[in-house]
């Protein structure tokens, strides 16, 4: 084989142990290994030529789409999932879910029964719209996905959640080593390798596959690369610089034919064979496809050309002045097909490209990219598309929906008075242009506005209040304003004068789902706060199997709808069913997408706190507290705070407790059902566990709050501490007893409808009021089991090590050894040794004092 033919079919070498996994995978010979695969290394280390040689071992057995990112320079939101949605016109529905159908429906119906494999190169370069309609069709097995991809600048958050959990398998591929940099360039170039050849080409290339390639590729062009009776030898001066540095060289050497082609191929990143024949010339298009630098998937309808890897992208468009990138960008645009005839994808494509080349397209045609911006959940994109439309000067109406699309990008990137000033703007327009969809769309902005950003849900309700009678002539809107009104109420928990509505309103199936099933979750979670549990757990079951049919904008809501009914069973007592049910995602045919994803680490953290795994729950709450304090659109903080603050109780740091309840208290509240008002309450726990001499009292009060309330489980939460409290001898201003507190408590018990832990906690209440340590005893293991616990470690003279922190307490609960080592993951025999260490510290002897050297008693 001729040198510079070999070029262009790059051999595969030392990667058998990446291709046997991929190709595992990919077969589905072992499903436990995933759904995908994603193969990770730097620029030029051989991802594509893998993904390649994948691609010919599946190709007879499977249907391969490859598709492929578009730079960050010109990112174009779907670009990379074009192909797939040439049948969507631009006007349709542009939901995630709807782009995720119509990619489906193309690759089942194009696949003619043959699995599905979904390659992606340059996966790093993803627009977050097409990453999100990628994790729904991996985890809705609609296809395997195989992607390449760069780590930084950074893999985006939908392709690094398939892999933790586990629907992709991670494959680094690195560079070669010496021996296999020797046998790539043996088998590529044919014959022998001089020695001194073969050391300078591994200095140069340190085993990266691309630019060994280029290395030859430019010595083979001047002559610096000769083959003499079978040898190669290499006289030439290595090209200083970096790799981008090395193929800028070479293309500049292309003749003006050639680099035409892939300064137009660079800039639109892939191009239909008969357009780019039309724009350039075909013999310049037939030598780079030769030379191995441009590609032409024929499987494609038309044929398209795209470049062989993106460090020619980078390479071109460095070389490529502005002025000539704005001229071959407007004879693309003048050939791909008009905006009011494109299809979603070439809509996009079509507003950057005319952005890019200096052409402002129409201003309505600038709302409605907006428009598409914020459903598909880009708002960077929305904002900048908005402003465009408003320079332009355009009428009443359109900017009345330039202002709406504006001010919800504001308000989801935070610029909390940005959103406001243009809500201002839109209702300061003349009356006829607000169309009711307007009205309800600025209302519900608004509203977000006060609720979120300003933590002022009274005004929120307000605001939606005015707006019910302007948009009442639109059954879809005043149901759209009236749910998101309910939602409101029930996160700031006014249960009181709208659970009953909220009920009615999720019951009447006449009302558009997507508004019922975005009310599902607050109402669930205010229900559970109420003690009606077994009546939420009822109506989660009937959402989700309701948001499973649907296939509709409303599936996004399954994995709130999910994390709800987890968090609720805990709260109940069922910590077997929360962690089965959050580790169990089978039976979801379609992934959540990014506006939906739940803080990383939450519902872990709790889990963790339920099981008694406090170090476990500690990291994965510092990590939502990380999370949050980034970006905290729900208002979540202070309630986590809350929990890391109990998690520090557990853990004996009494003082980090502490100041992570000053900083809860600090912090403005307004959504407290999402953690049923446990915030309050966990405070509780650290004027407990420092002794503090109001503890008492203050749990009370609480109580008394969560009474007037109509709270029952809060009140028997509260009471829990007050008892502990009272139990430990802390002093109250009160005239109380142990037996108050456990009538008190077995009567809000009785008002809790599937709460599995009520009736112990009553229980362990009167054997306390009792004086009956043996059955106090029992019940404190019992309440283990549920989640509940009943001995925090006080502040203590005599330190204990943190994994003996969380031995101690999971012990004086009654729970056994060998259940211990399994919670904590380690052997029986090392909590055994742990324990002994304890009794030495605490100057006991057996398991039956812990509870009361733990407590201080």
């Amino acid at each position: 084989m001729h040198a510079t033919h070999a070029l262009s079919h790059w051999p595969l070498v030392g990667r058998y142990d990446e291709y046997a996994a991929a190709l595992q995978v990919l077969t589905g010979e072992y499903s436990a290994t995933g759904y995908g695969a994603l193969l990770v290394g730097e620029s030029g280390v051989g991802k594509s030529t893998l993904a390649s040689r994948l691609e010919e071992a599946i190709g007879d057995s499977a249907y391969v789409v490859t598709v492929t990112s578009p730079s960050r320079a010109q990112p174009v939101m779907l670009g990379a999932l074009a192909p797939l949605l040439t049948d969507v016109a631009a006007h349709a529905d542009a939901s995630p879910i709807s782009v995720f159908q119509a990619a489906a429906a193309r690759l089942a119906r194009d696949s003619g029964g043959r699995p599905v494999v979904l390659r992606v190169e340059d996966g790093h370069l993803l627009d977050g719209a097409s990453a999100g309609v990628l994790r729904m069709l991996a985890m809705s097995k609609r296809a395997r996905l195989l992607v390449t991809s760069r780590p930084n600048p950074g893999i985006p958050d939908d392709l690094v959640a398939l892999w933790k959990d586990g629907w992709l398998r991670w494959i680094d591929v690195a560079p070669l080593d010496r021996a296999e940099t020797t046998l790539l360039l043996r088998e590529a170039l044919g014959g022998v390798i001089g020695r001194d050849t073969d050391r300078r080409m591994w200095e140069a290339s340190l085993g990266n596959p691309l630019y060994l390639r280029e290395l030859v590729r430019s010595a083979l062009s001047r002559d610096e690369l000769l083959n003499s009776h079978g040898v190669w030898t290499w006289t030439g001066p290595v090209v200083p610089g970096r790799l981008i540095e090395l193929v800028t060289a070479e293309l500049r050497r292309r003749p003006d034919g050639e680099r035409e082609v892939l300064e137009i191929v660079s800039l639109a990143e892939s191009l239909p064979l008969p357009l780019l024949f039309e724009l350039a010339d075909t013999d310049a298009v037939d030598s780079l496809v030769e030379a191995g630098m441009l590609v032409v998937d024929n499987a494609a309808v038309p044929p398209t050309a795209r470049l062989s890897h993106p460090v020619y992208g980078e390479a071109i468009r460095s070389l490529v002045p502005p002025g000539r990138r704005r001229v071959l960008r407007e004879r693309v645009v003048r050939h791909i097909p008009g905006p009011h005839d494109a299809s979603l994808p070439d809509l996009l494509r079509w507003v950057s490209w005319a952005l890019e080349a200096g052409s402002v397209p129409e201003p309505e045609l600038l709302v409605e990219a907006a428009a598409l911006a914020n459903r598909l959940q880009q708002a960077a994109d929305a904002r900048r598309f908005a402003d465009l439309a408003l320079l332009a000067d355009p009428d009443d109406g359109v900017v009345a929906g330039a202002l709406a699309e504006r001010a919800r990008a504001h308000r989801v990137l935070g610029a909390v008075d940005r959103a406001q000033a243009d809500l201002a703007q839109l209702h300061a327009l003349p009356a006829e242009v607000l169309t009711p969809a307007l009205e309800a769309h600025a209302a519900i902005t608004g509203a977000d506005v006060l609720f979120h950003g300003q933590a002022d849900p009274a005004a929120a309700v307000r605001l939606l209040d005015e707006a019910l009678p302007r948009v009442a002539v639109c059954p879809q809107s005043s149901a759209v304003v009236r749910g998101h009104r309910l939602a409101v109420l029930m996160n700031v928990g006014r249960t009181d004068e709208a659970l009953d509505e909220a009920v009615d309103f999720l019951g009447d199936g006449s009302l558009p789902l997507l508004a019922r099933i975005q009310l599902a979750a607050p109402v669930q979670l205010s229900l559970a706060r109420a003690g009606r549990v077994a009546e939420a757990l009822r109506l989660g079951e009937r959402y989700l199997d309701a948001a499973r049919e649907s296939l509709s904008e409303a599936t996004a809501f399954l994995m709130p709808l999910r994390a709800a009914m987890v968090v609720i069973r805990l709260f109940a007592g069922d910590v077997d069913g929360a962690e089965r049910m959050h580790a169990d995602e089978s039976d979801l045919d379609i992934g959540h997408v990014h506006h939906h994803r739940n803080v990383p680490g939450l519902v872990e953290g709790q889990i963790a706190m339920a099981r008694g795994r406090w170090s476990e729950a500690s990291g994965h709450i510092g990590g939502a507290i990380a999370a949050l304090r980034d970006a905290d659109p729900r208002g979540l903080l202070p309630a986590v705070l809350a929990l890391a603050a109990e998690s520090a109780v557990w853990l004996g740091d009494v003082d980090e407790a502490a100041r992570f309840r000053e900083e809860a208290l600090r912090q403005p509240v307004h959504e407290s059902s999402t953690m049923f008002g446990r915030r309050r309450r966990t405070l509780l726990w650290v004027g407990l566990a420092r002794s503090e001499g109001d503890a008492v009292d203050q749990a009370v009060d609480a109580a008394d709050a969560a009474a007037a309330a109509h709270l029952p489980p809060a009140e028997l939460d509260s009471l829990h501490v007050a008892l502990l409290g009272l139990a430990d001898g802390l002093p109250t201003a009160r005239e109380l007893t142990l037996s108050d507190v456990s009538e008190r408590m077995a009567a809000a018990a009785k008002q809790c409808d599937g709460l599995l832990r009520a009736d112990a906690m009553a229980g362990y209440a009167r054997a306390l009021a009792d004086g009956d340590a043996e059955l106090a005893s029992a019940f404190e293991a019992t309440l283990a089991g549920f989640g509940i616990w009943a001995n925090p470690p006080r502040q203590q003279t005599i330190a204990l090590t943190r994994r003996e922190q969380e031995i101690a307490p999971l012990a004086a609960a009654g729970i056994s050894s060998r259940d211990i080592a399994r919670r904590l993951t380690i052997s029986t025999r090392t909590v055994e040794s742990h324990l002994a260490r304890i009794y030495a510290k605490l100057g006991i002897t057996s398991r039956a004092e812990l509870p009361a050297a733990l407590s201080g008693r």
